[in-house]
């Protein structure tokens, strides 16, 4: 796939060709992995690094618009500390196939000159795979992309970090994805299943806090405070750790999709509120194949907004105009 996402960056393949190489590669690997899925019916393709997010993640949609799609991201100083730790055990390094362009961040070379080059490569690749997916997703009405929106430190019970608050949601993160994957929303997952995406889980997590303690690639303030300037710098990111849209909460009843909030600043992307609080859920369908290739359909209900007009006429400023002359009794 890293090299598919070259090819692409150097315009060395036809546009149109890129989704029926994508479908082939996928189907030869499906292929490979046949007698390992057994009665599942369920293979899971990942993508070897956010760098190759940007060039492909369309191509990908394009190529496979009824199937399920996932999109992992954690915060960008994380993703960085993260891509340091890795370069330990992979000559593969972070940087980034699709540069990111000017429209969408000015001046930006000025801002990653104050990082090192390995910080600077990460933090860019980061970028490019997140504007990759407000793009597509800000088409979704027409490409259909309504992929499973995850945030890595759900997952991996970090405390405090990114907004999770202070209860280990990990477990109940992981049950989401499973059944979003699975498409056993409605059904309950086999034992044998959870145990095993459980110790997976467990076993990644206590890997990667095994090599925060014998090699933490910590960032100086000044690098962190650069990252910052680097996310704020993009017109629809702005904050590092901000939620992106659509984050699926941690929930029993989730949601693929997020209200949006009436209650933004200027300093969060439109819809998002505040991050210690509950994503509200909105009226939506969504139409996933089940296990046995059947259509399995779930629909939410919308919960009841307070927006009513108070009985003296007056207009609640917070939820809609204030000085709506149409909701004025006469004197």
């Amino acid at each position: 796939m890293t090299t598919l996402a070259y090819a692409i960056q150097q315009k060395k393949i036809q546009p149109s060709q890129i989704p029926k190489i994508l479908f082939a590669l996928a189907r030869l690997d499906a292929w490979r992995v046949r007698n390992d899925v057994r009665e599942s019916r369920t293979v899971v393709f990942t993508l070897p690094g956010q760098a190759c997010t940007a060039p492909l993640l369309s191509s990908l949609q394009e190529a496979f618009p009824h199937e399920r799609h996932v999109f992992v991201y954690n915060g960008c100083i994380d993703s960085v500390s993260r891509g340091l730790r890795l370069r330990n055990h992979s000559s593969v390094d972070c940087i980034p196939i699709v540069p990111l362009p000017n429209a969408t961040v000015q001046k930006y070379d000025v801002l990653l000159k104050k990082l090192p080059w390995d910080r600077a490569g990460i933090v860019e690749a980061w970028m490019s795979s997140v504007d990759a997916f407000l793009k597509l997703k800000h088409k979704e009405r027409k490409t259909g992309y309504m992929p499973f929106v995850c945030r890595l430190g759900f997952l991996m019970s970090q405390f405090g970090k990114l907004g999770n608050g202070t209860k280990d949601q990990s477990e109940v993160a992981l049950m989401n994805v499973l059944q979003y994957i699975t498409g056993s929303r409605s059904r309950k997952l086999k034992e044998e299943v959870i145990i095993a995406a459980k110790k997976t889980l467990t076993n990644l997590r206590d890997a990667e806090l095994k090599e925060i303690e014998k090699n933490d690639r910590n960032l100086s303030e000044f690098e962190k405070g650069v990252i910052e300037e680097c996310a704020f710098a993009h017109k629809e990111i702005l904050i590092e750790n901000k939620t992106l849209m659509d984050t699926v909460q941690p929930k029993t009843e989730w949601s693929l999709k997020a209200t949006k909030k009436l209650t933004s600043c200027a300093c969060c992307m439109p819809g998002q509120g505040d991050e210690d609080e509950d994503e509200d859920e909105e009226n939506y369908d969504v139409q996933i194949k089940d296990d046995n290739g059947g259509e399995e359909k779930e629909k939410k209900v919308a919960k009841t907004s307070s927006t009513a007009t108070p009985s003296g006429g007056y207009v609640d400023g917070k939820t809609m105009f204030a000085f709506d002359p149409s909701k004025f009794t006469g004197m």
